[in-house]
């Protein structure tokens, strides 16, 4: 497996890796939609402050993290009510996915880890998950336990989620 940060020759690989899939993975994955525009975007950095990452097995996609630089306004509104400051220079707000055939595979572990550690070269204070975690989706859950998340809250939207916060470094 090879991770990094995607590139504008990524387009085709990264819509390839979209378009494949599976509805259930779709439903679970919501930042932005599925089509080649959005790969070209991605590719070409036309997501203000935002980064992506993607994981090669060889040739192809099999893993895929958006991460943005700050908060996004719902989640901004939410975490505002949590005990925790919000630093929009140091915070981060990430996306993850994995194809479906590797899910389960370390793939998702690897992505994230390469992920984090470029984030705490950045600076990076702490790191949440856009638009959180469904609570039913307890194999993401137990994931982000796994690698040292914690739920800082719950809130409804297609049915209950969990707000889910990483530090990478201690505060000054």
């Amino acid at each position: 497996m090879h991770i990094r940060q995607v590139t504008q020759h990524d387009k085709d690989k990264l819509y390839l890796y979209l378009k494949t899939l599976s509805e259930e993975t779709r439903k679970r994955f919501g930042p932005h939609p599925f089509d080649e525009h959005t790969a070209w975007l991605v590719c070409s950095g036309g997501y203000k402050n935002c980064m992506a990452y993607i994981c090669l097995n060889d040739v192809l996609v099999v893993g895929y993290a958006i991460v943005k630089q700050g908060y996004v306004p719902g989640d901004r509104n939410r975490y505002i009510g949590y005990p925790i400051t919000l630093s929009d220079r140091h915070d981060y707000t990430l996306a993850p996915s994995v194809a479906d055939a590797y899910q389960s595979r370390g793939v998702g572990s690897l992505l994230l880890e390469f992920v984090l550690e470029d984030l705490r070269k950045r600076g990076a204070y702490k790191i949440i998950l856009w638009g959180g975690v469904q609570a039913s989706n307890l194999k993401a859950v137990n994931f982000y336990y796994k690698h040292g998340f914690r739920k800082v809250g719950e809130f409804e939207y297609y049915g209950n989620n969990y707000d889910m916060v990483k530090y990478l470094q201690k505060l000054c």
